[in-house]
């Protein structure tokens, strides 16, 4: 018996062929970009890029099934929030706006903080409200395309799109609607119809809430023509990319916090009291009582892609590994060299959209290996901030850090954010992302894994200690971080 599991991210479609013990029999991937019409717009064409990438990838997997084999579970993530408006015949009726890199609504957001107030905001949602959240974007289409608002049946996201068109099933997951801020009460878990109806949002075209590891349905006729996956196969109701790549992990219960170092930098960190902080995204977890506790960091890999792309690196030079060994050879500290790395803003540990990114203490002595090493240095420094307050509010007693992502995979960078966060770090075998915690909250919902079985699918490979001499060194690097922080808030 097999399980699919297929990730919709920002630049790519994956999507994974396990077995029961988590062994990867094929993988595929599509890559995309981001339209924007506008400087501050950031949308996917829902059909083209969500559905028709998902069904690329499902029959490229589906090619691969071995002989007898068959599928017996699809689980599917996504970016989140994302916002697309769905007809009642089930056209996508425009392209699906993105999460927080989508700034079209602003003026909305600063009218709803106006009407409602911060602090109920804050109390009602558990989250500050930004440009992650969905009832601005959707105020925003009310106003500016009300011809698409009233045709408007659902409004859905990326994964809860793709799931829709196999099974023909409108949901929203909990955690997804918890990520989407304002409109949700994470205190009884479910649309907060209050707040929909101070924004002025119809809540009928929100639809029903379900958990991520449910049965929404099974694949049906014209899904499976278009994917190759057999009609009547069971299908989840999924869940955000983020989340995904949490239990790909292996971190479901409390003791542990997921460290992923995706385009963006966020920890994770399952706990049973909800925590609320302007700073923090709270959400639902994945199964009914349970919560998360989110840092997000705007960038992450994405600043070490800025700096490959202003080094004008076009693929063919040897690109991050000359990066890196260059970067080897500068002591840490970087000689003075200090990068804020505050691009987009800072949403943890305090919220500040308006904060700037700025590299400090420049001279003519440095190098690309300084600015290189300095901007993992400066990430460190941020994740250090975050998890100084989560420690301080008592949520890191005990706990672990395991971490994902492409960015996992850099010796230097985990080994600097190891020291400047006086943490151990476990490393995990493999390539461990979204598709394949997809894959295990499938084969959960469908009884063929167990959860005893996630130390299967998420293996340690090898434990970062803490080098004792650097992470004292580290201290003072970053007091100075700190107050150059302070300085440019």
């Amino acid at each position: 018996m097999f399980l699919i599991g297929v990730d919709i991210g920002t630049s790519s479609t994956k999507g994974v062929l396990v077995d029961q013990s988590g062994r990867i029999v094929a993988s595929h991937r599509v890559a995309h970009g981001v339209d924007r019409p506008h400087p501050s717009w950031a949308e996917q064409d829902a059909d083209v890029v969500w559905w028709g990438e998902f069904a690329a990838v499902a029959r490229a997997l589906m090619s691969n099934l071995p002989l007898g084999g068959r599928v017996v579970g699809v689980g599917v993530s996504g970016t989140c929030p994302t916002l697309v408006p769905v007809s009642h015949t089930g056209k996508a009726l425009r392209p699906g706006i993105l999460y927080s890199i989508d700034h079209r609504a602003l003026s909305e957001l600063g009218e709803i903080k106006s009407l409602v107030g911060e602090k109920e905001i804050l109390e009602r949602s558990g989250n500050a409200l930004s440009t992650q959240c969905i009832g601005p974007k959707i105020l925003w289409l009310k106003r500016h395309e009300p011809e698409i608002y009233e045709r408007t049946q659902w409004f859905l996201g990326t994964h809860n799109y793709v799931v829709w068109r196999l099974t023909g099933e409108a949901c929203w997951d909990h955690f997804s609607a918890g990520d989407g801020g304002y409109g949700y009460d994470f205190r009884n878990w479910s649309w907060d119809a209050d707040a929909l109806s101070k924004m002025g949002i119809d809540s009928s075209k929100l639809p029903p809430l379900r958990w991520s590891t449910e049965l929404i349905g099974t694949v049906q006729k014209q899904a499976s023509t278009e994917t190759g996956i057999p009609e009547g196969t069971p299908v989840i109701v999924g869940t955000g990319d983020a989340a995904a790549e949490m239990v790909s992990t292996g971190v479901v219960d409390e003791g542990s916090v997921a460290l992923l170092y995706g385009s963006t930098l966020v920890t994770m960190l399952p706990v049973k009291q909800p925590y609320v902080s302007d700073g923090f995204i709270l959400t639902p977890g994945l199964e009914p009582g349970s919560y998360l506790v989110s840092s997000v960091l705007g960038t992450g890999c994405a600043l070490i892609e800025w700096l490959r792309d202003l080094l004008g690196w076009d693929g063919r030079l040897p690109g991050y590994s000359l990066l890196e060994a260059e970067a080897n050879l500068v002591p840490p500290g970087s000689d003075g060299l200090t990068v804020l790395p505050y691009l987009s803003g800072q949403r943890s540990p305090k919220l500040n959209l308006d904060m700037h990114g700025a590299i400090l203490g420049m001279n003519q002595s440095h190098h690309r290996g300084h600015i290189y090493r300095a901007i993992l240095e400066g990430l460190a420094f941020a994740l250090r901030a975050c998890l100084s307050e989560l420690e301080n509010a008592g949520l890191l007693d005990g706990y672990q850090i395991i971490a994902a992502g492409g960015g996992s995979q850099s010796k230097l960078w985990t080994q600097i954010m190891t020291n400047v966060c006086h943490r151990e770090q476990k490393l995990l075998v493999g390539s461990v992302q979204a598709p394949v915690g997809s894959a295990y909250l499938a084969g959960k919902a469908v009884g063929v894994v167990q959860p005893q079985d996630l130390q299967e699918w998420a293996k340690i490979q090898e434990t970062v200690n803490v080098q004792r001499d650097v992470a004292v060194a580290y201290d003072g690097f970053y007091d100075r971080f700190s107050k150059y922080l302070n300085a440019l808030a």
